[in-house]
């Protein structure tokens, strides 16, 4: 063996992969000196603006999309008592014979979870997400790993009261078989606030009031449709501001998405 050509072989190998490492060295500073200065600057604006925000997640820094297919409910899967129930669409309709009271003046939320959790179908996959005062209606969402399933009429509850705030109905849709792929890095809570500032959906003296992260159907689902269907989901960030409005940032691509699901450009 000619050990000196071998040696100069692997001189030379260490050589390039010191080279290699150096520049990666680089890259990464230059990466980590330029997301600071964008946080910054997103601080900047923030106070120049007089926006009021609440305290940001910092976490996670990455997240999978997620497949899951719409689950044909049966009314087998349901129990009886005190309920007529029919088939509707993908999902089920229940009408309560003797309607379940609340209080009629000063509901809380844990009485309604108490409700879903105990007489809804699967219902610890649920979470509250509003109540509508115009139509009477309490909604919830599914989640996965906790994470709400943002505005997905293929996974919701829609609980119907009367004027007595008695529940007399609900309408269920799941999702199921719900699988995780392609772990990708993803933005910040903070580079979607900016994202916000540059379309001037933000405007001097707002109120950030929520930010969490779930997850967006890249395809509406349609849940009155009987057949199987699958939807891709990706993470996404939720930012309430003002205490109503809604906007959902998909926080691998960065699109924004209004509550009437209308990408805003």
């Amino acid at each position: 063996m000619d050990w000196s050509r071998a040696k100069t072989i692997f001189i030379i190998t260490f050589l390039l992969l010191d080279i290699f490492l150096i520049q990666q060295l680089i890259s990464q500073r230059n990466e980590n000196t330029f997301d600071t200065i964008e946080e910054t600057t997103i601080d900047e604006r923030l106070e120049a603006q007089n926006i009021q925000v609440i305290e940001l997640p910092t976490e996670p820094t990455s997240a999978p999309y997620i497949e899951a297919e719409v689950k044909q409910i049966s009314i087998d899967d349901v129990e009886m008592d005190n309920q007529k129930i029919v088939n509707f669409g993908s999902g089920i309709k229940v009408d309560f014979k003797i309607p379940i009271p609340l209080d009629e003046e000063n509901w809380e939320v844990d009485d309604i979870d108490e409700f879903v959790q105990s007489s809804v179908l699967e219902g610890e996959q649920y979470k509250y997400w509003n109540y509508d005062k115009e139509t009477n209606q309490i909604i919830y969402y599914q989640t996965y790993n906790n994470q709400m399933l943002f505005n997905n009429e293929s996974s919701q509850i829609v609980i119907q009261l009367n004027d007595n705030n008695e529940i007399i109905s609900y309408t269920q849709n799941m999702l199921e078989n719900i699988q995780e792929i392609q772990e990708q890095n993803i933005i910040t809570a903070k580079q979607a606030l900016s994202i916000l500032l540059s379309k001037n959906l933000l405007q001097t003296e707002s109120v950030v009031s929520n930010v969490e992260l779930g997850y967006y159907s890249l395809v509406s689902g349609e849940p009155n449709q009987p057949q199987s269907q699958s939807q891709l989901l990706a993470p996404t960030w939720r930012i309430t501001v003002n205490g109503d409005a809604e906007y959902f940032i998909n926080a691998i691509e960065g699109h924004v998405f209004n509550e009437e699901r209308e990408i805003v450009e």
